[in-house]
């Protein structure tokens, strides 16, 4: 049964309760934490498995976002559309069964005011808050892991894994760290595959960068927890007080859109770096439509995310053939964030395209495909296929900068 029940707005925010689900589940085991979208299982009944879940649990954590105030007065649909806030209605449940909720709120989210609310969820102005926000969200999520470790009885790490189960733990102690692999299949080219364990911010290995973008190739809204906000955020101008002056690669992408909306899904379309160039050493960007979004339910990640990697390879062979620098690629887990695809399924899916991109492709410029993990389930999972399709080979001084550089991971 589930202790900690996550309530959320799809268009609120929606992205830091997947992160609150990851990064709980990851510590306390998945049975262990309620989020609709990967709790109800297909063909179940929504409202009965909503309501069953949240009667049982210890704790809510509200997610509340810049927008939740508005949303609620203006009468938002919720999740699952027709006419019922179902964040409200979890909320008045919560409330009447005496359940302990926590807001979380998000980013630049305030207090919710006393006299704000509807009679009947009135009390959640008065319920002590905690915060996330992407400044210090590593600080901010141990908070809430610690806090509910104390709040709610018999919630612990599953047996034996303890602190090692912390999904962020491994790879930012290590990180980035760079394991490379050799196709078992035959390769006339000179393609490897690699895995980069660590936060994305911290890599220097890559000269090109993919960003996992919606059916609308709109980026992710600099205050969300994804790839695509940070690759935003990080590739623009900031001044000295960190407020972006110019959205370039935001700016660009749109530029390149034009008023092709929506794109096919898979789509794989090429800007510049922005700022990303001088920090971290990225010339590229390559954004895939990865995820397309559903009203009042969220975001969904396409059919068939092979081909994202697909058409993002022969861009970046598009790049190598015009001059520019493009001899390795970084792909996040394509649609495992927001977009809720599963792990180890999608990573199977992911580097099988990728292999059989350089097993069909001989006249590759790609050097290194390398694939991200930012938390130990992706870590874990990319380990096992990688293992399955090729063999580890030796990397000397690996370090998060490109291949072939004095300071960069070079294979012995």
């Amino acid at each position: 049964m589930p202790k900690v029940f996550i309530n959320y707005r799809v268009r609120d925010e929606a992205g830091y309760a997947v992160l609150l689900y990851r990064e709980l589940a990851g510590h306390f085991g998945s049975s262990a934490i309620f989020h609709a979208s990967h709790s109800i299982r297909p063909g179940a009944d929504f409202a009965r498995e909503i309501l069953e879940n949240l009667r049982r649990c210890d704790v809510m954590l509200a997610v509340v976002g810049p927008r939740w105030l508005s949303l609620l007065e203006n009468g938002d649909r919720g999740r699952f559309g027709g006419t019922d806030d179902w964040v409200r209605r979890e909320l008045q449940e919560a409330l009447s069964l005496g359940i302990r909720i926590i807001p979380i709120l998000v980013e630049d989210a305030t207090p919710l005011p006393d006299g704000a609310l509807p009679d009947d969820i009135a009390a959640l102005a008065r319920c002590q808050y905690l915060r996330l926000h992407h400044r210090g969200v590593d600080a901010d999520m141990a908070r809430v892991v610690a806090e509910l470790g104390r709040l709610v009885p018999g919630l612990s790490p599953p047996e034996g894994r303890g602190d090692a189960a912390d999904p962020r733990r491994l790879t930012e102690a290590v990180g980035p760290a760079i394991q490379l692999f050799e196709l078992a299949a035959p390769v006339h080219g000179p393609g490897r595959l690699g895995i980069v364990a660590g936060t994305i911010d911290r890599v220097r290995c890559a000269d090109i960068w993919v960003s996992s973008e919606n059916t609308d190739m709109e980026m992710s809204r600099f205050t969300e927890f994804s790839i695509s906000a940070i690759i935003r955020y990080w590739g623009a101008q900031r001044d000295q007080a960190g407020w972006v002056i110019a959205d370039v690669i935001a700016d660009e992408l749109a530029a390149t859109v034009g008023g092709r909306r929506p794109v096919a899904p898979g789509t794989a379309m090429v800007t510049g770096a922005g700022a990303l160039r001088e920090s971290n050493a990225v010339h590229h960007v390559i954004h895939v439509a990865a995820v397309y979004g559903e009203p009042g339910a969220g975001f969904r990640p396409v059919r068939d995310v092979g081909r994202c990697v697909t058409n993002a390879l022969v861009e970046a062979d598009r790049l190598a053939g015009a001059g520019e620098t493009a001899g390795s690629i970084l792909f996040p887990l394509l649609g495992t964030g927001v977009g809720g695809a599963p792990i180890a399924p999608t990573a199977r899916t992911l580097v099988g395209a990728a292999a059989d991109y350089l097993t069909a492709t001989p006249a590759t410029a790609l050097r290194v495909i390398y694939f991200l993990a930012y938390t130990r389930a992706e870590l874990a999972a990319l380990e096992e296929v990688l293992r399955a399709v090729g063999t580890s080979i030796p990397v000397i001084a690996a370090r998060s900068s490109a291949p072939g550089s004095p300071d960069g991971p070079d294979p012995a």
